[in-house]
């Protein structure tokens, strides 16, 4: 299933990192602001209970999240994302998965850390701003689905077609903001808004394999 979140407030969040020459300190801002919003869209799918709160004047009738979430980094772009996420489920676990691709090879990509919580039973959110080529989170998922997730989701800011086609195959849901047509030579989304990492956090000299 693929979700589109198209309401006015995240299109026009999307459009401001969207801008070329945006600083670090306010993209990484707009993504947290996107994150928070596309949690709040998803909330409304999760499982619940009717509960009761004593007030200072009688007891009140509630609602209660009984959904268990885990929201998963893709680093190293999807941390203010993931934080965004994460202040609405501040209850939730959370895992960091390391992957990087190969400057010579920008299809190659490589998964060098990979730690996550118990994800038996639950309901278990993958955060990428990007999902470009669809490689990275091929290998992610092809290492969950052996698992017994409860249920998968997946949130993009931008999806790729390509990307998009490349994980059809397996039992997920995609809540994305905006789905484009085309990638550059490098494996960039198009128009997109370019390298969501180096954007959040400044251009590395070098990557380096911890293999």
């Amino acid at each position: 299933m693929i979700k589109l979140i198209d309401n006015l407030i995240i299109q026009e969040k999307l459009g401001r990192i969207r801008r070329k020459g945006i600083d670090p300190a306010h993209f990484r801002h707009g993504l947290t602001e996107i994150g928070r919003y596309m949690a709040y869209e998803f909330a409304n799918t999760l499982s619940y209970k009717k509960a009761r709160v004593q007030t200072p004047l009688g007891v009140a009738e509630t609602l209660k999240i009984i959904d268990e979430i885990i929201v998963i980094s893709v680093l190293r772009a999807s941390l203010p994302f993931s934080y965004g996420i994460m202040k609405v489920f501040p209850e939730a676990q959370h895992g960091i998965i390391g992957a990087w691709r190969e400057d010579t090879s920008p299809f190659k990509v490589h998964i060098d850390y990979f730690k996550i919580p118990g994800v038996q039973d639950k309901t278990v959110i993958i955060a990428d701003p990007m999902l470009a080529t669809g490689n990275t989170m091929k290998q992610i998922l092809e290492r969950l689905e052996t698992l017994n997730i409860k249920r998968l989701v997946i949130f993009n800011v931008i999806s790729a077609k390509t990307g998009l086609e490349r994980i059809k195959r397996f039992n997920i849901e995609v809540y994305t903001c905006s789905i484009e047509e085309k990638l550059d030579n490098s494996g960039y989304i198009i128009p997109g808004l370019g390298d969501a990492g180096d954007l959040a956090f400044g251009k590395p000299s070098k990557t380096i394999s911890l293999k």
